[in-house]
């Protein structure tokens, strides 16, 4: 019996500098169009799913 990782954040996506920090990868978007624009390639290279915190900052998980 070990202990496995199933689900973390691969990247945050966000067009509000002001509020996100941390140690994940964080990608900066300009506005609404580049926000999808960046997490739907994020998602399609990372092979993870987005989600959305707030309407400006979008996060990436992989789900195992």
């Amino acid at each position: 019996m070990g202990i496995s990782l199933e689900k973390y954040i691969l990247a945050v996506i966000t067009a509000n500098r002001s509020r996100i920090g941390g140690s994940t990868p964080i990608f900066y978007a300009e506005g609404e169009n580049e926000l999808q624009q960046i997490a739907f390639t994020l998602e399609k290279i990372l092979d993870g799913v987005v989600h959305e915190i707030t309407p400006d900052t979008l996060i990436i998980v992989k789900h195992s």
